[in-house]
């Protein structure tokens, strides 16, 4: 018993010198203790990983190698892939050859060596969404494999569950006539904020494409395509599952049935657990059209209940958008398509009635999926600016997680290295938004309560190592 409370005590007092409140200037200058941190969260389990991209997440350099094995090359001028007939292409071979153009493909393919723009850069934002553009036509040629190696860096800084927003189902209503009929229709209904207007057009154009033969065709091949490449991915010790999505960048009429495609997959595929909408927030298209898209959500998710909804909700900051515009996603998101998740949540202190709406989201247990890396590049927002605290100080639940680590060449745990140095918070603290990460996934009831044994046995075998590692 007193071992047993020795090794406890003596826990404690590593964690607490580990955990302890750190001004971020002071880690720029104190590498032995940012050191020590990685080395402890590493080690330390951390669940989940539940706001994670699939092509964000593969390094450039695997695309590479991917587009070597389809016999795809290397235009040197614009750095896209190209196939091996264009003029002036280089294979990949003689690519790795040149270092210095090898350094630069990596450069512009993610957020290596990227830092605060100068005038002659794309801004931030804009060069972390331009990166996909790149490996867009290679990203999705080896699912298999490339969940795989993600699954493997997963396992390796122990991580046991990975939510991946994976692709679109890939429908597109293909009557066009309806389709300009409804966009033309919508555009009235968001001129005129006519919710009644949007209600039968809605119901118009679902009812139009439910019975597409195309739908049923596009979704079920989505869904054997995931039931394939899942099937040597879940083990005992790690599972993996899958959102998929729209990009709110579309015309109102292709995001509208890419949504209904995307609910009726989740509706039949116990792999696919939850829709999300992707793409920048402050595009053009996605700030005029977003008074629809919370909407169709709400549409849809009356039509399919059980349905999981995660929305990417907020990741604006000030000046990138009017400011008027800062005021209403991620009440919107909540209020109005009712998501479950909220992905960022960055905007919230300009939101209107932002005390209202944590009260809510602790209420009804919305949880805010926490980007500290992807939120410090793309909206320029970290340290104090950053709305973690006035979350957790309302008792909304947060999770930690890397977005696209591929692009933004990070892991889990590094985002725990920054929670703990510039937050401070308490070891206690931090499990807790670990376990959050199991229990606000979109697991089943039985698989939660499943990876929630898994994980607490984790810590206490972690526990007891670092226990015995002190004098």
């Amino acid at each position: 018993m007193q071992t047993t409370l020795r090794k406890a005590m003596a826990f404690c007092a590593v964690t607490a010198t580990l955990l302890a409140a750190a001004p971020s200037k002071t880690d720029s200058t104190n590498p032995s203790r940012l050191a020590a941190l990685t080395e402890f969260f590493t080690q330390m389990p951390k669940g989940g990983d539940i706001h994670h991209h699939y092509s964000g997440a593969m390094y450039a350099e695997t695309y590479l190698d991917w587009a070597k094995s389809k016999g795809m090359q290397l235009d040197p001028q614009t750095l896209l892939l190209v196939p091996d007939t264009a003029h002036n292409a280089i294979s990949i071979d003689s690519l790795r050859k040149n270092g210095a153009l090898q350094r630069k493909v990596l450069e512009t393919w993610s957020d290596m060596d990227y830092r605060n723009h100068y005038e002659t850069q794309a801004p931030p934002d804009q060069k972390f969404f331009g990166t996909f553009g790149y490996f867009g036509n290679i990203s999705n040629a080896f699912l298999d494999s490339g969940l795989m190696e993600i699954k493997a860096r997963a396992v390796a800084e122990n991580v046991q569950y990975i939510e991946t927003m994976l692709k679109s189902v890939g429908y597109s209503n293909s009557n066009h006539k309806l389709d300009t009929a409804f966009d033309n229709q919508l555009d009235q209904c968001r001129t005129q904020k006519d919710t009644i207007c949007l209600d039968n057009a809605l119901r118009s154009f679902f009812d139009a494409t439910i019975k597409d033969p195309a739908l049923d065709s596009k979704v079920t091949s989505f869904t054997r395509l995931v039931d394939s490449i899942h099937r040597s991915i879940d083990d005992t010790s790690f599972v993996m599952r899958f959102q998929t999505y729209v990009s709110r960048t579309g015309s109102a009429s292709n995001v509208f049935s890419g949504l209904i495609a995307a609910f009726k997959a989740d509706s039949l595929d116990t792999l696919v657990v939850g829709v999300n909408i992707v793409g920048a927030e402050n595009d053009f298209v996605a700030m005029r059209d977003e008074w629809l898209h919370v909407r169709m959500f709400r549409f849809l998710k009356a039509k399919y209940p059980k349905v999981n909804i995660a929305m990417h909700a907020g990741e604006l900051a000030l000046g990138m958008v009017k400011p008027e515009d800062l005021s209403h996603h991620i009440n919107d998101a909540v209020f109005v398509s009712g998501a479950q998740r909220i992905g960022h949540g960055v905007d919230l202190p300009y939101e209107r009635a932002p005390k209202e709406l944590l009260a809510t989201m602790a209420k009804r247990k919305t949880c805010v999926e926490i980007n500290l890396t992807s939120n410090e590049f793309i909206l320029g927002v970290s340290g104090a600016s950053h709305p973690i605290e006035l979350y957790r100080n309302a008792e909304v639940p947060v999770v930690l997680s890397t977005d696209d680590p591929g692009v933004s060449r990070n892991n889990l745990s590094s985002e725990y290295v920054l929670l703990a140095s510039r937050y401070g918070l308490t070891y206690k603290e931090i499990k807790t938004i670990v376990f959050n990460s199991i229990e606000y996934s979109f697991l089943s009831k039985d698989m939660k309560t499943r990876q929630t044994k898994l994980l607490a046995a984790r810590f206490k075998a972690f526990e007891e190592k670092y226990g015995k590692q002190l004098p």
